[in-house]
């Protein structure tokens, strides 16, 4: 198995001329000049001292050198580590002592931040008190912008002597990504060329149409797992990546027109904003926008509801397809198709198919498995599984079932037709007077109402049950319904135990970087109200 160093020479050699990479800050790379320009900064980072055994922490937003420096460090032997650019002082402290970087590479605009997380005042009083950066370690500074602090390198002149090549192969790390830690210490995660080199082709052969020179618009965060798998997807069948810093709908409706996308990744919360903003052009003086270079649209991180799904059909005119996977899995473990996405489709609300190469179990508490149809937690087996945490040997062994069976938090079902339904994850269930309730499946029932725009489901505590079920709902424009209503219509669908039994509305809902929504800090802010 080669690298994906291997792929990037491959596509220089074979498609030259094709544009690699373009963003929105200027730049543009045909793979020829991906190839070179990751060359000549591999020298400036093994002058740096960066090469094999070294982890080189990048803190930046999307742009074309993110990606030129995360292959240069490949190329050098180093292993690039993606960090959240959103994190606190302390908790980027803590993710830097986790992964132990030898140098760190950072947008100008976040010098000081990276400077007041290493300062040591960000991990005082926590087990990390005693973590220490080295002076003599290089700091440099990507994706544009003049060095904004002292002690900073500039990275956009960074080159040397191209360095000797080292022994990629398909098990050698290509990078580190670490957990959100919204349920409790970040954790890092290997990522491994083989591994992302397999899925990744799977999911080529899946998609069937992308070749040569198929536009890719890149919106999702490339420290995450999805966002920096999209742009590997497009280096493999020498497609064009245009790489946006962040998310914004009027923008990536333009790029659509302007750049003829054919291809995109978005979760639903984003797809739901984009089908705002082709609404409001529609209903203006400008009109529907030019949308027929569009040929399909993935999304994960949550399954699409009915209405989101008719209104973004209708918006988009192009093919939909659900990816479900985690970043230990490294690959999508099942897919829905685009034939599976029409409205009132029975498998709407499923994830999809388990894909090529995947073992999946249903178990219950005990890890027995259950038989088909029932619920339990889903257990996984690929040869693109990841073998462990980084250095966390205690969270590794409570991540796996003997065999080798991965333990993915997610509470499942598989039907006899073989679709997997994802109800929620196993942290997330309520469990009220000894009934356990799933809140996917009670959000399911309440996207349905008229009145409701999003929702999220959890347990709050109840002295009586343990647990009751509590909603809180954003309404639909222009909608209104009370409590009591919204709960009257969850009874003529549910049983009456999973019904919310208590209802309140928002404006927002909390969410990561890649949609999911925090129902940690939802739970916290029950809490802070119910105090006197």
């Amino acid at each position: 198995m080669q690298s994906w160093i291997h792929v990037i020479e491959w596509r220089a050699n074979v498609r030259p001329d094709v544009t690699a990479l373009v963003d929105d800050r200027g730049a543009t790379y045909t793979y020829a000049q991906l190839r070179a320009e990751a060359e000549r900064k591999a020298g400036g980072w093994a002058g740096l001292g960066a090469g094999p055994g070294d982890v080189v922490a990048i803190v930046a937003k999307n742009s074309a050198d993110f990606l030129l420096h995360a292959f240069a460090l490949m190329r050098a032997g180093a292993t690039p580590a993606f960090v959240n650019w959103r994190l606190s002082p302390r908790e980027l402290a803590e993710v830097l002592a986790l992964v132990e970087p030898t140098a760190i590479a950072a947008d100008a605009g976040f010098t000081a931040l990276v400077d007041t997380a290493l300062a040591g005042t960000a991990l005082a009083g926590t087990a990390l008190a005693g973590a220490a950066w080295p002076d003599t370690a290089p700091r440099v500074t990507i994706g544009g912008g003049s060095v904004s602090a002292a002690g900073w390198v500039d990275g956009g002149t960074l080159a040397g002597p191209v360095p000797p090549r080292p022994a990629l192969t398909g098990d050698t790390v290509l990078a580190l990504v670490h957990t959100s830690g919204t349920t409790g210490r970040a954790k890092a995660i290997p990522l491994r060329h083989g591994a992302l080199m397999m899925s990744v082709a799977d999911f080529a052969i899946e998609i069937g149409d992308q070749v040569a020179g198929s536009r890719h618009l890149q919106i999702l965060p490339l420290f995450h797992l999805g966002g920096f798998g999209q742009c590997l997807q497009a280096i493999l069948t020498a497609g064009t990546v245009y790489i946006h810093t962040a998310f914004s709908p009027a923008a990536v409706i333009d790029a659509i027109e302007a750049d003829r996308i054919e291809f995109f990744t978005a979760g639903p919360s984003l797809i739901d904003m984009l089908v705002a903003e082709i609404r409001e052009r529609a209903a203006s003086e400008k009109g529907h926008p030019d949308l027929s270079s569009l040929r399909e649209i993935a999304y994960g991180t949550a399954p699409i509801t009915p209405s989101s799904l008719t209104a973004a059909l209708a918006a988009f005119g192009c093919r939909f397809r659900q990816i479900y996977g985690n970043t230990e899995s490294q690959s999508m473990i099942s897919l829905l198709a685009p034939e599976d996405h029409q409205p009132g489709h029975p498998r709407l609300a499923s994830a999809g198919r388990v894909s090529f190469g995947w073992e999946v179990r249903i178990v219950d508490p005990d890890g027995r498995d259950l038989p088909v149809g029932a619920a339990g937690e889903l257990l996984i087996r690929g040869e693109c599984l990841f073998s462990g945490y980084r250095r966390d040997p205690e969270a590794t062994a409570a991540a796996f079932a003997e065999g080798g069976w991965y333990r993915t938090g997610d509470i499942g079902q598989l039907t006899a037709d073989g679709y997997l339904y994802i109800l929620d994850r196993a942290k997330d269930m309520i469990i009220s007077g000894g009934e356990n309730i799933y809140p996917a499946e009670v959000e399911a029932v309440l996207a349905r109402h008229p009145a409701v725009a999003d929702v999220a489901v959890f347990g709050r505590p109840d002295p009586t049950w343990g647990e009751a079920v509590h909603a809180v709902i954003i309404p639909a424009p222009g909608s209104a319904a009370a409590p009591e209503e919204i709960i009257a219509w969850c009874r003529d669908q549910l049983a009456h135990f999973k019904c919310p039994k208590s209802v309140e509305f928002a404006s927002t809902l909390p969410r990561t970087t890649t949609g999911k929504v925090l129902k940690r800090e939802l739970r916290a802010q029950l809490a802070g109200q119910a105090q006197p």
